[in-house]
């Protein structure tokens, strides 16, 4: 019986090793960076700088260059399905998103003219994204249609 538990044990200690190897190994390049496609890299590192390390110059710089990436290499387009459901493509999602948090970005840095043309750009060009809303809840605070919620 004694034998059976250290052999239990044993094994479990080992395939927790197993798996804090697979975690841990920093050369494996397979799945390291698997989450990341294309111009995500770049969104992830602008959302790292804007909300981990508030380096808002840094993050600026990465969101337009994920705006970049996302403009040159994405033609499909968000669509509204017969039932009405929205199925918004990952393009537009990433522009989208690199506007929105762009124009932030630019509010942090005291650039609000740059904010404002880009959330309008976002607003007109994004209509069925969900930063829509967010970017004429922005625009209406600068335009004095509504109290900052800030």
């Amino acid at each position: 019986m004694v034998n059976e538990i250290n052999i239990e044990v044993l094994e479990e200690e080992n395939l927790e090793e197993d798996i804090i190897e697979d975690l841990s190994d920093p050369f494996d390049i397979s799945t390291s960076l698997d989450f990341l496609d294309g111009d995500n890299t770049s969104l992830y590192l602008a959302f790292k700088a804007y909300h981990q390390d508030q380096d808002f110059e840094s993050a600026t710089n990465y969101f337009q260059q994920s705006l970049a990436y996302a403009q040159d290499n994405g033609k499909e387009d968000t669509q509204v399905s017969q039932s009405g459901s929205i199925r918004v493509s990952e393009p537009d999602d990433s522009q989208a998103k690199s506007k929105y948090w762009l124009a932030e970005s630019y509010l942090k840095i005291e650039q609000s003219d740059l904010a404002i043309d880009l959330f309008q750009d976002l607003v007109n060009n994004h209509r069925l994204h969900y930063l829509s809303l967010a970017a004429e809840r922005r625009l209406a605070v600068f335009f004095g249609n509504q109290p900052a919620e800030d």
